[in-house]
């Protein structure tokens, strides 16, 4: 199996996952507090962290990027509180399209950090993803406001920890980063135990798949990083949108409408751009010999050959 294939089912398995979570937390709506979910998602996160690290014992805590470790569960602790802020303030429509800009942050990013070359097509098929994303949203935008800028700087946050994900592998263990990133998630949500309720006996039951799903699906992420380019799965990390339509085919025998239909036929069409794009490399410095034209010198060592 290829790097590239395996990444990308890595990231089929993050969307099914982010989709079934979205599946409890509606469930459990507002009677627990987001602060106590996402403590519960750290939580999960720790654990998770720590089983897939059994056998680098202590080295899961090793780490010559601490600072960098930190800034990237800093940046998702911050996330989330954005989202939950844009949410709370915006059309949940409005909102949704807005967070699903994050695949054309995804290859800003990957530009600008990872100096990754992202290739025209790359950059089509996150346009073409985003245009399906906000088909099935179907936004309005009325009333704009100051809430809309912080919602996509807010955005721009998920797209960074995802590109941040791929950079710190170059030296951490995907089990490190998952660590570092839900400790700042757990301390970042622990006045949640402080100032709010505890949760009530029916929604209990639904805590489970917070703790479990959205862990995986944050795991699954970090590794299919490791084995391909964060501009070529940018546009992956759309298809919790179409999960969510076929689950609501499936499940509540929910038909989507024409625009729903054809925004997840473009996002499906944007991944498999994105995977069959290739991705454009710079020529070294020193050797850039047309192969068309061969160099002075062995044009030399050629018309001694004919002469002698």
């Amino acid at each position: 199996m290829s790097s590239e294939r395996l990444a990308i089912q890595l990231m089929i398995v993050q969307g099914v996952m982010f989709a079934a979570e979205t599946v409890m937390i509606h469930q459990i709506g507002s009677r627990v507090s987001v602060m106590q979910l996402a403590l519960v998602r750290g939580i999960g996160g720790l654990l998770l962290a720590f089983a897939f690290a059994r056998n680098i014992g202590l080295g899961i805590v090793r780490t010559r990027q601490l600072p960098l470790q930190l800034l990237r569960g800093s940046v998702s602790l911050l996330y989330l509180w954005v989202m939950i802020y844009s949410f709370g303030h915006l059309p949940f429509a409005d909102a949704t399209a807005i967070s699903y800009t994050q695949a054309a942050y995804i290859a800003i990013f990957s530009v600008l950090i990872l100096g990754e070359t992202v290739s025209r097509s790359r950059w089509g098929a996150a346009a073409v993803g985003i245009i399906g994303a906000l088909l099935i949203a179907k936004p309005a935008f009325s009333g704009w406001s100051s809430i809309y800028l912080v919602a996509l700087l807010g955005t721009s946050l998920n797209g960074l920890s995802f590109v941040l994900n791929r950079y710190l592998q170059r030296e951490d263990s995907e089990a490190t980063t998952m660590l570092y990133t839900n400790i700042v998630l757990v301390l970042g949500n622990a006045p949640a135990l402080a100032i709010a309720a505890l949760p009530t006996p029916e929604t209990i039951l639904w805590l489970p798949g917070v703790f479990l799903f959205g862990p995986v699906g944050m795991y699954a992420g970090i590794v299919a990083v490791k084995h391909a380019s964060a501009a070529m799965l940018g546009p992956f990390t759309l298809l919790r949108l179409v999960i969510g339509i076929v689950g609501g085919v499936i499940i509540f025998s929910e038909l989507p409408d024409s625009f729903s239909g054809l925004g997840a036929g473009l996002i499906l069409a944007s991944c498999v751009l994105s995977s069959r794009a290739s991705t454009p490399r710079r020529p070294a410095r020193g050797n850039r010999r047309s192969a068309k034209w061969p160099h002075r010198e062995d044009r030399l060592r050629l018309a001694q050959l004919k002469l002698s």
